[in-house]
């Protein structure tokens, strides 16, 4: 049959294809989103999720045959990868399989899918087919939302997108088994009811539509079996321990989570409630649910976030690992406080603001890795490490910056706003995103203010400890992040299982591509692990200098220092470490490079790179019982960690008793406070607070420790009354 190209009814068509053309040449040169890979294919399985239905119906309404149809719709989906294609000749393009994998799984499928429910509509309707199909969009498209909205999961999936991973800060998102076991249900389902109409099998349309309803309410229903939702009741099986107390239920696994452990997660629970009440003057007007998962994996698998620790206001309810529960759970208590001065359904900032939302946590929380936040701040601004405030809080500008760099500035200027114009005029701001309104200037006026406010700070940072913080770049900044991430993980697997020639390979890969620090270190660890010094060593310096301005570059020059250790070239281990040491991007680098040099007078250094972590973790109890070397501290207290050493051990490891004599060791010493602390030694956990307190007044640490102490106080004074009371 012979189509004429040129006809006024394939009008509609040609629009259609030149409109995804300007969105592929469009997307394709964004960050993140052009690197072709679950953005750039999950965009377009949205757009294709109503295109692929319109487009049938337009063809109906036209009466245009459905090889025309077919013909026009496969030019449609090409167009993205010929654009693609076309842009790989001028640009570096990820790889195109992976991308492709996405793209067919999400992409593709929608488009299927959209015409497969718009049959079905015309089906059912004889009238207002494209109202009634837009209006079952939409309806899909709800039903999402409804499961954030109710259930304790911030992924989903949907047969619009396929699959959404719930934040953009985990940075793995491949085609997975349950990924691709969800499109192939979707198919079936929106098939099977396409092949019953096309068959004639059912002419009472009632009947039909009722059928395919209540078959997808039951999928609904029972879509957490097969892993795509979480329910309460899911997580209640999982976690089956709970501890309650007048303003909170915290749950978590009993076969994880020891006695000391749940009276130290109860106590801070209790603690950080009490104190920001008395801060804020209101608190949760329900008990509020902490979730405690066994690890990030688990959390990401049940809840959809690995790396970050989440709070739902409109559910009153917190969701942590046990890894990171302990520097995370004020921030996200003060999300659940602000649930009292949020708007409509989820409680949250005028017009979702993360900004706002983060800016508010942060501001009362005040605490940077146990920095001040003016103080960082201040010397971030001084350094070139900037951000636009009034673009900052715009949209979701906030997520365009590395996060870091976002949450500190969030934080320090809402902190700015409430100590000069309080904090019920910031709650104003909040509820409106208005700041005439709230503070009676423009934020053009303030953000101006605040800069002023920052060029007149103390500058107490070094350009080294900025560059720590903040020498990173976001997702939207990175090299197709998604597959990198995604092969790293590959990596892991095989290093978990001693594979080594494997994971050598897809490093390397990886650094064909890109210059990569977790190739370069994952890399560097396999030649440690089968004692190619030398070849690490080169390797390092190879890309030594391509990381300089961010924190790997520290990172990896200690690392420089602990190779040119053990090929025996002791003068350029010692020009490395003591370089460190006078950089000193962080307190804990200057101290693992200063306890290099104490282990090298007594004659342990290369026999404690070396070693495995028991030994390490008696050299240094050697180390110690000489004479103290609190720099020692830290490693000694992640060894202890992992080797599951009481904490006595670690106490009775000393020469004489611990007795800081300035902000650095106090600084050692209030780690290994709370570190006693999560251990329930509250005793000396409280003394050992008391003594890092004396020697913090100058300390850039002083606010941490000094909340530390107090917490500190507040167990021993209230713990057994408290803890009995349950």
């Amino acid at each position: 049959m012979n189509i004429r190209i040129f006809n006024k009814n394939f009008l509609g068509f040609y629009s259609f294809i030149i409109v995804v053309f300007i969105f592929s040449f469009l997307l394709i040169n964004l960050p993140l989103v052009g690197s072709f890979g679950y953005e750039f294919s999950a965009f377009f399985a949205v757009l294709f999720f109503l295109l692929g239905g319109l487009l049938n119906i337009y063809r109906t309404n036209k009466k245009i045959i459905e090889k025309t149809y077919f013909l026009f719709a496969l030019s449609i989906v090409a167009t993205p990868l010929f654009t693609v294609l076309l842009a790989s000749l001028f640009k570096p393009i990820c790889s195109f399989w992976f991308g492709f994998t996405f793209y067919i799984t999400l992409s593709i499928i929608s488009f299927i899918l959209s015409y497969f429910l718009s049959e079905i509509v015309q089906f059912a309707f004889q009238r207002f087919t494209k109202t009634i199909f837009l209006i079952s969009v939409f309806l899909i498209c709800l039903i999402p939302v409804t499961e954030i909205y109710f259930n304790p999961q911030i992924y989903f999936y949907s047969p619009v997108i396929g699959f959404f991973p719930g934040t953009i800060y985990d940075e793995d998102v491949s085609v997975t088994a349950s990924l691709l076991f969800y499109r192939g249900l979707n198919l079936l389902y929106f098939g099977l009811l396409f092949f019953v109409i096309k068959r004639k099998f059912v002419k009472n349309k009632i009947f039909f539509a009722l059928i395919s309803l209540l078959v997808a309410v039951i999928f609904i229903i029972f879509s957490s079996q097969f892993g795509f939702s979480t329910t309460h009741n899911q997580l209640d099986k999982i976690l089956t321990a709970k501890a309650e107390t007048k303003n909170f239920i915290i749950k978590y696994d009993e076969a994880k989570v020891d006695t000391n452990e749940i009276k130290n997660l109860t106590l801070s629970h209790a603690f950080y409630f009490e104190k920001l009440k008395s801060v804020l003057k209101f608190n949760p007007n329900r008990k509020v649910i902490s979730y405690i998962f066994n690890d990030k994996n688990l959390k990401k698998k049940y809840f959809g976030s690995e790396q970050a620790d989440v709070a739902k206001p409109w559910l009153y309810e917190i969701y942590l690992s046990r890894d990171s529960w302990n520097n995370s759970l004020k921030h996200e208590m003060l999300h659940i406080f602000s649930a009292e001065i949020g708007n409509g359904i989820f409680k949250l900032a005028a017009s979702f603001n993360p900004a706002l939302i983060e800016g508010f946590s942060e501001a009362i929380d005040n605490n940077f890795d146990d920095i001040e936040l003016h103080t960082l701040a201040a010397s971030a601004f001084h350094f070139g490490y900037k951000i636009n405030i009034e673009e900052l809080f715009s949209g979701l500008n906030f997520f365009k910056s590395f996060s870091g760099l976002s949450y500190l500035y969030a934080g320090s200027f809402s902190r700015f706003l409430i100590d000069n114009y309080g904090l019920e005029a910031f709650t104003i701001f909040y509820k409106t995103n208005d700041a005439e309104t709230a503070f009676g200037k423009s934020l053009n006026k303030l953000s101006e203010d605040y800069y002023e406010f920052n060029i007149n700070y103390k500058i107490t940072l070094s350009k080294e400890k900025v560059e720590y913080y903040f020498g990173r770049a976001s997702i939207f900044q990175k090299l197709c992040p998604r597959q990198i991430d995604n092969e790293l993980k590959k990596a892991e697997k095989f290093l978990s299982v001693e594979n080594y020639s494997e994971a050598e390979k897809i490093y390397k890969g990886i650094l064909d591509a890109t210059t990569n620090y977790s190739a370069v270190s994952g890399l560097s660890h396999i030649y440690f692990e089968s004692k190619q010094y030398k070849k690490a060593l080169d390797l390092l310096n190879k890309y030594l200098n391509d990381f300089r301005g961010t924190p790997y570059f520290y990172n990896l020059k200690l690392a420089v220092g602990d190779f040119y250790s053990l090929v025996g070239d002791t003068n350029s281990a010692f020009v490395n470490y003591n370089q460190l040491i006078e950089m000193n991007p962080h307190i804990i680098l200057k101290a693992l490079a200063s306890l290099r040099l104490e282990l090298y007078k007594i004659g342990y250094l290369k026999n404690y790179l070396e070693s495995t972590d028991s030994v390490k973790f008696q050299i240094l109890v050697k180390l110690n019982k000489q004479k103290p070397v609190l720099s020692s501290l830290i490693p000694m207290i992640n060894l202890a960690e992992r080797l599951n050493i009481h904490s006595d051990i670690i106490l009775d490891s000393f020469y004489s008793p611990l007795n800081p004599t300035n902000d650095e060791e106090a600084y050692f010493v209030y780690q290994l406070s709370k570190y006693l602390l999560n251990k329930f030694d509250i005793t000396n956990a409280r003394k050992l607070a008391s003594l890092s307190l004396r020697k913090s007044f100058n300390s850039i640490y002083y606010i941490s420790i000094k909340e530390h102490f107090e917490k500190c106080n507040w167990f021993i004074k209230n713990y057994e009354s408290f803890l009995t009371k349950q």
